[in-house]
């Protein structure tokens, strides 16, 4: 289930920006997101399968920011029928190619995974990265949308064909929680 219609992948894209051609500063683009946030995810659990079983969790997503905002942190932890899931995501600007990468990591990998690359065009946010997912090549997306003072929505999606097709396995629905 494709919720989004995404642009090419930023993996194809990176070169043209490292030479500056019409690059933007987006710098500050994820300056929505500093705060605290109550999040519902949709987890497929079983992606890649052809599983269809979602499950649902409620938590908390804090994003701090870092070094004045070309950087920040994000800790989401969440509980329900998906089991109890707790992630961070560190996120750095590259002010050379305008663009960002995101790091996810877990406390029982004790690692950072593979970066994502990409960046904000039209108010939405597409991040891509290439692992390797039960001895699958997989293209790996990750998006932000739908972006106001008090919501936002993402997803992660996978793709075996190179991003001719999608399949999302994890959806974000985020409020902005008030002090």
């Amino acid at each position: 289930m494709d919720t989004q219609p995404a642009p090419k992948p930023a993996l194809v894209r990176t070169v043209a920006h490292a030479a500056g051609a019409g690059r933007r500063d987006g710098s500050n683009d994820f300056a929505f997101d500093i705060g605290a946030w109550k999040t519902h995810s949709s987890r497929l659990m079983h992606p890649l399968t052809g599983s269809k079983e979602w499950r649902d969790m409620d938590g908390v997503t804090v994003v701090s920011k870092v070094w004045d905002g070309r950087a920040n942190l994000a800790e989401y932890k969440a509980d329900g029928a998906a089991g109890h899931v707790e992630l961070m995501a560190m996120r750095l600007y590259n002010p050379q190619t305008g663009q960002w990468s995101i790091n996810f990591a877990t406390p029982a990998g004790g690692k950072l995974g593979v970066p994502g690359v990409g960046e904000f065009k039209n108010g939405r946010g597409d991040f891509y990265d290439q692992e390797t997912i039960d001895g699958k090549q997989v293209l790996v997306r990750f998006s932000i949308w739908g972006i106001t003072p008090d919501t936002a929505q993402s997803e992660q999606a996978f793709s075996v064909d190179g991003g001719k097709t999608w399949e999302v396995n994890w959806i974000n629905k985020y409020q902005r929680m008030q002090e």
